[in-house]
């Protein structure tokens, strides 16, 4: 069964046979929100940024697990009709299953101790609900910005262990 005939899940973008489909410079954000409002709302919001592919929304946890493993997206936006626990719970297992993902939770309030456990979980960011589509487009961009900043960073201490390995080996040669 095609997934765009899945009840549940919407990929307007998306087809069967090419998981990569967006344009390079495009990050892909895939919904993940229990309310089909929300989701298709969240879309819309998603697809006012050109920098920003909305590759589609999973109103079922189980399946946005599967979505989020099959179509590589750059964030998952896991929104605030999905329950506080369930939240957490797919936060800490997309997270497993894909580290480079960037998450954004959406919380009808943000509470401290909630906030830190989504960030233990994976999160990459947390905001309240009530936020603007202007504020979730710039957190997702801030979010991947971070993940470029640290992603070289961690390819510049690589080759920095590297380097002195070398160094080390060729001194005791």
């Amino acid at each position: 069964m095609n997934r765009r005939d899945t009840p549940g899940v919407f990929l307007p973008h998306l087809s069967t046979t090419s998981p990569r489909q967006s344009r390079s410079w495009q990050s892909r954000v895939l919904i993940v929100e229990e309310s089909r409002l929300a989701a298709e709302s969240l879309m819309f919001a998603l697809d006012s940024d050109p920098l920003l592919d909305a590759v589609g929304y999973s109103l079922e946890r189980a399946e946005a697990l599967e979505l989020a493993v099959a179509y590589e997206p750059d964030a998952v936006v896991v929104g605030w009709n999905v329950d506080d626990a369930a939240q957490l719970d797919l936060c800490e297992r997309i997270h497993d299953l894909s580290p480079h993902v960037r998450l954004i939770a959406l919380r009808q309030k943000l509470v401290p101790h909630e906030v830190e456990e989504l960030f233990a979980a994976g999160a990459a960011e947390c905001l309240e609900s009530s936020c603007s589509a202007d504020e979730l487009l710039h957190a997702i961009a801030d979010a991947n910005s971070r993940q470029l900043v640290y992603e070289r960073a961690r390819r510049e201490a690589e080759q920095r262990s590297l380097r002195k390995l070398l160094s080390n080996l060729a001194a005791n040669a």
